[in-house]
């Protein structure tokens, strides 16, 4: 079919991302450009309508990969004719040459009647994956203040004329038709108008507290209802919980969204499970216990389940309670209207939420990683009788692992290696605290038995109702003695190596802290004044390879033995630890938070 060549003139393009919402403020800059071409109101009312059916079609029946492609709407005028192409992403349909009216009880066909019957020429082209309408109309001549009504062609008055009875026939059809065609437009304008009307508000209002009630109370007026009853699902559960009813005092229990479950014969869970429109009428009686029993019984009405973009948002449910006036299509329409854009915007209500949480949790995250920074030594301190270099490194923004060494008495150090449970805030926090009650009994250092059930005393309570737990080691670095006294709560074993390659695993038991109320730490002594320690985290033991392996305590020894027998120095062994821990994860992302401090004892 070769399309309707184009009009030259004055133009206008939208692109619109595919929501109901943009639709309606698509239709307003259409009305200002055609007020601006100078069309009289009426036909600026009739191309609206054309307008806004054709692009509700194309948001309406979009294909769901296509989603994020704009819809473009092509607005053109010229001195005799006004054209308005829609370009959709559609499957498509074939377009009627000349739609007819459907019946009063259908739910489809009468936007395409609309348009065609507000429009002189339009033209459907089919493509793969794209779509393209053609509306057009001659504009009225400029001296005319209305559009004039055509005038009856005077009835030959010979035998072939149609009798007189067949003539009075076909102008009550007429007649029947511009009826409907005048209640069609009300009842969208009525809608459109509450749309812009709503639209606006929440603009305004960021709160909107009332906003479901208020707007569902306006849509009982529009389509002359009862009562109404809003369901939300909440995310990631099967079930539809109560949001809103014309009844406030009335209460109902969520409704399970399963075909086995009692309630899947409810009106409610059978408009979400079906996905259409579930009606209820006097000829088919609710099921027992079905809640809308409360408001519909004898009556009639509908169910509307709420999608967007093929998520289940929740199910609006409106009737009346005389079962002899069902709803009429076009009410339908309105009612589907309003319950869609309520589910857009309850779609929307919850992106923001979700937006606001993710700055949250975003500073969160800044906060925390700022207070584990300080939590950290700037520099290492440096003694005489041993050189230090450590290594830390975080498998996410926020890590749990820490370390400190610090200076106590004449000479000596405190080192001190912990890994909190869990990441984020909490953990870092955890993390100030024990830094904060390890600082404060400096006394203790040279007992680091003690020192561990000193700080298990003073954190159990808050780490118990937490439910988190934390492992460390602590090493008083005697240096007189050439000693290090070690004690654990959990953590993996210090490592000492000899010049002869022998690598000895000091391991103090005792619980994380958290764990038990009143447990026992042990020590353990061993000299260092030959050789190389190592302290770690389980991070750099359990390092994984892309295929899953762990890195083991084996090789980490290996390492060690063979920096200890070439006589490396603090700095050389923490670059061949670090070169291991490379050439193993293989670029793999780090499973754990990693730290270790290398001890070398100066000759």
């Amino acid at each position: 079919m070769q399309a309707i060549p184009p009009i030259l003139g004055e133009t206008c393009t939208r692109e619109i991302p595919c929501e109901l919402p943009a639709v309606v403020e698509l239709c307003q800059q259409a009305r200002e450009f055609f007020a601006r071409a100078g069309l009289p109101a009426l036909e600026i009312d009739g191309w609206e309508l054309a307008l806004a059916e054709a692009s509700n079609n194309a948001v309406k029946y979009c294909r769901p990969e296509a989603r994020t492609i704009a819809i473009r709407v092509d607005l053109v005028a010229s001195e005799e004719w006004m054209e308005v192409r829609i370009t959709d992403h559609t499957p498509g349909f074939d377009w009627p040459d000349k739609a007819e009216l459907p019946p009063d009880d259908s739910e489809s066909g009468r936007g395409v009647f609309l348009i065609q019957a507000l429009t002189d020429e339009s033209q459907y082209l089919r493509g793969r994956g794209v779509n393209c309408l053609i509306l057009r109309k001659r504009r009225a001549p400029a001296e005319a203040a209305v559009p004039a009504v055509p005038a009856v062609p005077a009835v030959p008055a010979t035998p072939a004329s149609p009798p007189p009875d067949r003539v009075d026939q076909e102008l009550q059809e007429a007649r029947h038709t511009l009826d409907l065609m005048t209640e069609e437009l009300a009842s969208s304008y009525e809608s459109l108008s509450a749309i812009f009307r709503f639209t606006a508000e929440l603009q305004r209002d960021d709160e909107a507290g009332d906003f479901v009630p208020r707007w569902l109370g306006e849509l009982l007026a529009v389509v002359e209802a009862d009562w109404f009853v809003l369901r939300l699902r909440d995310s990631g559960v099967e079930t539809l919980r109560m949001a809103s009813s014309s009844s406030p005092e009335w209460q109902s229990g969520p409704i399970q969204l399963l075909l086995d479950s009692p309630h899947g014969a409810f009106v409610e869970a059978q408009a979400a499970l079906r996905r259409s429109d579930v009606w209820i009428e006097t000829s088919a009686p609710l099921a027992a216990h079905d809640p809308l029993l409360h408001f519909a019984a004898g009556g009639c009405g509908l169910a509307h389940p709420l999608f967007v973009n093929d998520r289940l948002m929740g199910v609006l449910s409106i009737g009346r309670r005389d079962g002899k006036r069902p709803f009429q299509a076009g009410e339908v329409n309105v009612i589907q209207t309003f319950g869609d854009f309520l589910g857009l915007q309850t779609r929307n209500r919850q992106l923001q939420e979700a937006q606001v949480r993710a700055r949250l949790n975003t500073r969160d995250l800044e906060i925390a990683a700022n207070l584990q920074q300080a939590l950290l030594p700037k520099e290492l301190v440096s003694i005489p009788q041993a050189s230090l270099s450590c290594y830390y490194r975080s498998a996410r923004a926020i890590g749990g692992d820490y370390f400190d060494v610090y200076p106590v008495g004449k000479g000596n150090l405190l080192l001190v290696v912990a890994d909190v449970m869990g990441k984020g805030l909490p953990a870092a926090l955890f993390a100030f605290m024990f830094r904060s009650l390890l600082r404060a009994r400096r006394d203790l250092a040279a007992r680091p038995g003690e020192y561990l059930a000193w700080l298990n005393q003073n954190l159990f309570q808050e780490l118990d109702q937490a439910e988190m737990f934390i492992t460390a080691q602590i090493a008083f670095l005697d240096c007189e003695k050439g000693e290090i006294c070690v004690a654990s709560a959990g953590h993996p074993p210090l490592l000492i190596a000899r010049p002869t390659g022998a690598v000895i695993e000091v391991s103090a038991g005792g619980p994380p802290l958290g764990i038990d109320a009143d447990p026992t730490f042990s020590e353990a002594r061993q000299s260092y004044a030959d050789g190389h320690a190592l302290m770690f985290t389980d991070g750099l033991m359990e390092a994984r390879n892309p295929q899953g392996d762990l890195l083991g305590l084996e090789a980490i020894k290996a390492e060690l033995a063979s920096a200890t027998r070439r006589g490396e120095s603090n700095e050389a062994t923490k670059s061949r630890l670090v070169r291991l821990l490379q050439s193993f994860e293989q670029n793999a992302p780090a499973a754990d938070d990693t730290v270790f401090i290398v001890i070398v004892a100066n000759k």
